[in-house]
């Protein structure tokens, strides 16, 4: 159960309903019904509109303008989700991984927490580079070189930002006990 109520716009202060407005905008949100609170990690960070704004800056920079292709987006967004066993990362971002182009067994094998086999070379060492860092906060110098030679300097620096955008969402929904959107499939049914 979340630890936050539900906003709903008329509770909004006017900053707090510009932000609503900003992610209910979304492609992937305008089929909801007119009212609905936010959702994820969006629920909490309505509380802080100004850090909202900060976050949805750097999304946009990431998703919009970034380096990054987005299969590899969202690699590192169902990696980070499950080393933080983030249920909303995973249940928003797994589908987005097959739809994107990752393969559903390597999707499914991050689900149960196992590695998975890459036929990409891009893909393994995205994966590699993320995980290791996400559980031992360092990477060595082979799975380095390895990111470094498929993604370049620049693509790299923005590799790690988007996996720190990712442990952000992560820890705000782990914190804030946040559950997956009503009619979502709960990706690890025995987390409490």
């Amino acid at each position: 159960m979340s630890r936050l109520k539900p906003l709903h716009p008329e509770e909004m202060a006017p900053a707090q309903r510009r932000y609503y407005d900003t992610i209910m905008n979304r492609p992937n949100n305008r089929h909801l019904p007119e009212g609905t609170p936010l959702t994820g990690p969006f629920h909490a960070w309505q509380r802080s509109p100004d850090f909202a704004e900060k976050l949805n800056d750097w999304t946009r920079y990431l998703r919009e303008a970034g380096l990054l292709e987005l299969r590899l987006m969202e690699l590192v967004a169902i990696t980070v989700g499950r080393v933080w066993s983030a249920e909303v990362v995973f249940a928003a971002h797994g589908p987005a991984a097959v739809a994107a182009g990752i393969d559903s067994d390597i999707v499914e094998a991050i689900r149960r927490s196992e590695t998975p086999e890459f036929e990409k070379a891009d893909e393994a060492a995205v994966y590699h580079f993320i995980h290791l860092l996400m559980t031992t906060h360092e990477v060595d110098d082979g799975t380095y070189q390895a990111a470094l030679d498929e993604l370049g300097e620049p693509a790299l620096v923005e590799l790690i930002g988007l996996a720190g955008l990712y442990a952000t969402a992560s820890m705000t929904l782990n914190a804030f006990r946040i559950p997956v959107r009503p009619g979502m499939e709960r990706p690890y049914p025995d987390k409490m």
